[in-house]
């Protein structure tokens, strides 16, 4: 292989992992955007209102859609993280899916839409509540939180 080859062929290695890098980012920042609110957000009113207000600041309120159901772990981001370290287990769907079960029950609020829920004014339930979560890792960092 000439070296003009070998520079070009090492670009475009060097290319593919910056890529797998930043899905792997994208996914871990979707983890925590969408799952983790540590320290719990403090909202007035119900316990309902905070469903309202976190599903609206992390985006999951459009002009067009309301997440039906969400849930927010309350935890520190080393607890997360650590659930990466236990062994991994199959998640219960396809086999080929490994999952990482907390050692311990989290402390959880769940967020689902009320019947009369219609975009953009997505009215929320709260349930909160401690469980042992399932979560995807990849490089020992939490990219999927695994929901049944």
């Amino acid at each position: 292989m000439a070296r003009g080859q070998m520079v070009h062929a090492g670009m475009k290695t060097l290319f593919l992992l910056l890529l797998l890098d930043l899905t792997n980012f994208s996914q871990a920042f979707h983890f925590w955007n969408y799952h983790v609110d540590y320290p719990k957000t403090q909202v007035s009113g119900t316990p309902d209102q905070y469903c309202n207000v976190i599903m609206q600041r992390r985006g999951m309120i459009t002009r067009n859609h309301c997440f039906q159901i969400n849930a927010f772990i309350h935890e520190t981001n080393s607890t997360l993280q650590n659930i990466c370290k236990t062994s991994p287990k199959t998640c219960g769907g396809p086999s080929w899916l490994l999952c990482h079960e907390s050692s311990k029950p989290l402390k959880l609020t769940y967020c689902s839409t009320q019947s009369y829920a219609r975009p953009p004014n997505c009215g929320y339930k709260a349930q909160a509540f401690s469980e042992k979560i399932l979560v995807v890792c990849v490089r020992g960092s939490p990219i999927y939180l695994f929901q049944t």
